[in-house]
């Protein structure tokens, strides 16, 4: 493959466009050709984006800079002409030049107002960089050649919700438990304290003298056994519920971060992928498992269940064991990842296949944390990091392995089951 035939490759689903006007664009960049030489599905786009670094960082000593330089687009000849506008937005663009200004440039082609040295004129001097496409792709189609017309954009992707998330459930949890705790804490305290009150008001005739507590071996021990509980029971009360507090805390940071982690893909999915998708979040499938799937991506090259993840910390992954970083060892993750992802593909896929939809569906796990460090090696399950994510997404286009009524009958189901869990509150 040659540097002309590598700029005409098309690109990844996010952006489908020619490499050569990507890379004009400044979109391109080094790092994202060295991903897609590496990563990408497509082996001629892998074999494209390879000839390009290598005309990048090895240019060849006989090419004309001026004429060819690398990143400059390549317009080959051929019976189809794109030029950037559909027909119907050419003939209802308005003419800008007297004595027709303001009309239909569609209706003045037809009655034959405007002849192709009028539309000639207009690719060469008018302002408006639409009235110029659309007087070229008026010329071409007066002239028969074929125009390659802009595919029609698919709007934007639609997202479906089932409710709260599984962190934000968890959060409420936590913060009421920890609120009956104190509670509890806070009216026993009060109790305590009432008692000891009234207790030292009450009259007691065999009460006797401090002097007379410690005037014998009995009373001392009895004085500080009963001063040893006193404290004890204080401190009980006043170190024990800041313990177990901190741990309610921290446990509601960890689910409030997984809970950024899933606003912030969801974030980059929308920007990414167009209305052929659908996208279902925070779906809860009948069971007992009561963990919900955090993305489920529905559309023509299938489905995929995304298991987002937003640790803190060292990690690492080889085949399926998962280990955190623990001071200098490396401990077993007690919820494996990797096992989430694949069960909950497996329990997505058996509940559509009740409904006879036997659809292979796909885990993957995104790690939404950049600054978490993630070691991979032979991974069971695919990992697509935050800042790759455009890429992957793009990447997952391997042709329509779905149809159209096979999306839509998934899709159905899957709102249907999302509405019901939002009416059940």
């Amino acid at each position: 493959m040659n540097i002309e035939e590598a700029r005409n490759v098309l690109w990844l689903k996010s952006n489908h466009r020619p490499l050569g006007e990507l890379l004009d664009e400044g979109y391109l960049t080094r790092g994202r050709l060295e991903w897609a030489a590496q990563w990408a599905y497509n082996s001629k786009l892998q074999q494209a984006a390879r000839v390009i670094l290598q005309s990048i960082i090895y240019p060849s000593p006989n090419a004309d800079s001026e004429e060819k330089p690398v990143g400059a687009q390549v317009h080959a000849g051929g019976e189809c002409v794109e030029v950037g506008i559909s027909l119907e937005e050419a003939r209802s663009t308005a003419w800008p030049f007297a004595p027709y200004k303001g009309q239909c440039m569609g209706s003045l082609v037809e009655s034959r107002q405007l002849s192709l040295k009028d539309l000639g004129y207009a690719i060469e001097n008018a302002w408006d960089e639409k009235v110029r496409q659309a007087a070229k792709a008026l010329s071409l189609s007066r002239l028969n050649q074929i125009v390659k017309e802009p595919v029609p954009p698919a709007g934007f992707l639609h997202v479906t919700s089932g409710g709260r998330s599984y962190s934000e459930r968890q959060q409420l949890r936590l913060a009421l438990f920890e609120g009956l705790l104190f509670g509890c804490v806070l009216t026993l305290s009060l109790l305590f304290t009432l008692w000891m009150l009234i207790s030292s008001f009450r009259p007691n005739p065999n009460a006797r003298t401090l002097a007379e507590v410690v005037s014998s071996p009995v009373g001392i021990i009895n004085l500080v056994i009963g001063s040893a509980i006193i404290i004890f029971l204080g401190w009980l009360i006043g170190s024990v519920p800041e313990r177990i507090s901190r741990r309610f805390e921290k446990k509601i940071e960890a689910h409030r971060r997984g809970q950024e982690g899933e606003e912030k893909v969801l974030q980059t999915i929308l920007q990414a992928l167009d209305g052929t998708w659908q996208l279902f979040r925070n779906i809860q499938l009948p069971g007992r498992n009561k963990g919900d799937l955090d993305l489920v991506l529905v559309g023509p090259p299938g489905v995929w269940v995304l298991e987002v993840k937003n640790f803190e910390g060292k990690y690492r992954n080889i085949g399926q064991d998962w280990h955190y970083r623990n001071g200098n060892n490396w401990k077993a993750l007690s919820k494996n990842p990797g096992r989430q992802a694949h069960q909950n593909a497996t329990r997505l896929a058996h509940f559509l296949r009740a409904d006879r939809l036997k659809v292979f569906v796909n885990s993957v796990i995104v790690w939404a944390n950049p600054e978490s460090s993630l070691y991979v090696e032979d991974p069971a399950v695919a990992i697509w990091r935050y800042h790759e994510l455009p890429e992957e997404l793009g990447n997952i286009w391997q042709g329509e392995k779905l149809s159209e009524v096979e999306c839509n009958k998934i899709s159905e189901k899957l709102t249907r089951l999302c509405e019901q869990k939002k009416s059940q509150g």
